[in-house]
């Protein structure tokens, strides 16, 4: 494959935690790269900016540039992009790569050398289906919690440039929700349908989509173990969700941080842990989307319902399709008759089994946007 090497020129001055010397960044970019680009530096040193022309590689001479950082602190994080994060740096099969990691102990002298870039490897060779409206978060988010990162997404509605706040829809397994070059099998045009509501409904929210963990997905998605001593890493994920994720995008954007304007959804194990958070943070979660939920994994689950005591109005869509399992209607009914002892009425509950629905995407497509009608009144 042929390369390109850039070195980068700029000046950095710090008055704390810094390094004398100066700093050379060596980078190496894959073959693909469109001509004309424009690459920088974006990391914990200058607040992760993706296009910030402090940090821009200078050409001094065709195919070289040059970077002299004269003064940098003695640690940072950072990745390398191409102005935005929808083309920052990723690994050669198109999936996020951990923070660069800069230190002292790394010399002077540093090569970079970049695999592929987002937008230039859609994954399984299929062409990106998301809206210009869904954006990456700018690094990976850490899950302290578990001691792992993890991907996100966001959707901002048609009118996020206007000043007002906006709800936020908190959804699970975020590979499926927006692209077909993501998603395991079908999206659930999640950004097309609330663009839709938007024109024709004057509804506006905000969706924040959490990639599942791959390998660690069942771990993640189940607040127990079943039986077989498998999974129950949820509780920790949960509280990410809760402390880490959710105070992280009411800083940075604008959202209406209440219960009432704060939903959680999600479908299979997804469903099962929307369930699982309404219920243990019903002071964060007023709204849930609740579709096809693995009731199956524990007995547990029904156990959290009858523990539950109901203090204030929250609303939840619960449904699933017939042709999912020969469990389904029983499962659901039996959470459904826990939830009204509980005291949810019918303006609070409402649940569907749907005699042709599957599990799968097509069926969760149609049901995310019967859920936000439902759970926003519209």
């Amino acid at each position: 494959m042929k390369t390109h090497f850039l070195f980068v020129f700029t000046a950095l001055f710090w008055f704390v935690g810094v390094l004398p010397a100066q700093v050379v960044f060596r980078l190496q970019i894959p073959e693909n790269t469109p001509r004309g680009s424009s690459f920088y530096l974006a990391g914990s040193i200058n607040n992760w900016v993706p296009g910030d022309a402090v940090f821009q590689f200078k050409e001094s001479q065709p195919g070289e540039l040059l970077l002299t950082i004269d003064s940098v602190p003695k640690h940072f994080e950072y990745k390398i992009c191409r102005g935005t994060w929808n083309d920052v740096e990723v690994d050669s099969t198109g999936m996020d790569i951990k923070n660069r990691e800069y230190s002292d102990s790394l010399g002077k002298n540093i090569q970079i050398c970049v695999k592929a870039w987002r937008d230039r490897i859609p994954a399984k060779n299929i062409v990106s289906t998301a809206s210009e409206n869904v954006h990456y978060l700018p690094t990976s988010i850490e899950i302290p919690q578990l001691k792992r990162r993890r991907t996100v997404r966001v959707y901002f509605p048609p009118n996020y440039s206007s000043s007002q706040g906006f709800p936020v829809i908190y959804m699970f397994d975020g590979q499926n929700l927006f692209d077909n070059s993501t998603a395991f099998s079908g999206e659930w045009k999640v950004d097309e349908t609330l663009d839709s509501l938007y024109r024709n409904r004057a509804f506006s929210c905000i969706v924040v989509a959490i990639y599942h963990g791959d390998a660690e997905r069942l771990n993640e998605l189940t607040p127990w173990p079943n039986t077989k001593k498998e999974g129950g890493d949820g509780e920790k994920f949960a509280k990410f969700i809760v402390k880490d994720l959710k105070p992280y995008i009411d800083e940075h954007y604008r959202t209406l941080p209440d219960r009432d304007n704060t939903v959680i959804m999600g479908s299979s194990l997804g469903g099962l842990m929307s369930l699982y958070m309404a219920l243990e943070y019903p002071d964060v979660f007023g709204r849930a989307g609740v579709l096809s939920p693995s009731l199956w994994w524990s007995d547990e689950v029904y156990e959290h319902v009858d523990r539950f005591k109901k203090k204030r109005f929250q609303k939840f869509y619960i449904s699933a399709g017939l042709n999912e399992s020969p469990e389904t209607n029983k499962n659901i009914e039996k959470v459904k008759k826990l939830l009204e002892v509980k005291g949810y009425s019918e303006n609070e509950l409402k649940v569907i089994v749907d005699p042709v629905g599957e599990h799968n995407e097509e069926f969760w497509s149609g049901e995310f946007k019967n859920a936000v009608k439902w759970l926003f009144d519209l």
